[in-house]
């Protein structure tokens, strides 16, 4: 298993990424592709994709933002047919072995039986939930609306002191709000 940066030139992974992405996520919780891979492109030093790789074949992808003082993941996929059978935590545990820094990301609040398996899927990883702390992810299209949304960490991280400064450096660096 292995995590590859994301080639702008190769169409294949670009139809890839395009293909899990859309079939991933909801259209609230996805920046148009485009976009994405602009910020990619223009930002390589703090914005990166990407794949993972099984034995020379796609699997899944995910995108990360290097902040100020933690990562923020903000999405990812594993494909259908590769899920609940152990390569998502072998490609998460992959990146946190690579990375020092706490590591915070967003999931759904658990209201519903999925919903609650990807909170454990994270706990199982170390992750904790911040189920005290209201949080809505902005909108990536502009219309103004917001989503609620939970956040989970790796790694120590004020929570009391630090967590509306979190909110504002992910509210102002990921989504531009």
């Amino acid at each position: 298993m292995k995590l590859e940066k994301l080639n702008l030139l190769d169409q294949s992974e670009i139809m890839f990424l395009q293909n899990i992405y859309l079939n991933s996520f909801p259209i609230e919780e996805r920046r148009p592709i485009d976009q994405m891979l602009n910020l990619y492109e223009d930002n390589r030093d703090k914005f990166k994709i990407l794949l993972c790789i099984k034995e020379n074949e796609r699997i899944g992808f995910f995108n990360y933002w290097k902040l100020r003082d933690f990562i923020f993941v903000e999405h990812f996929a594993i494909l259908p047919e590769f899920r609940r059978i152990g390569y998502g935590s072998k490609v998460i545990n992959l990146f946190i072995e690579k990375i020092s820094l706490p590591i915070v990301l967003e999931v759904e609040p658990p209201t519903s039986h999925w919903d609650e398996r990807r909170i454990v899927f994270y706990e199982r990883l170390g992750f904790k939930l911040w189920d005290t702390i209201e949080y809505k992810q902005p909108s990536y299209h502009g219309d103004g609306k917001s989503y609620p949304m939970k956040l989970m960490s790796l790694r120590e991280i004020e929570l009391d002191k630090e967590n509306q400064n979190i909110i504002k450096v992910i509210h102002s660096e990921v989504y531009n709000s």
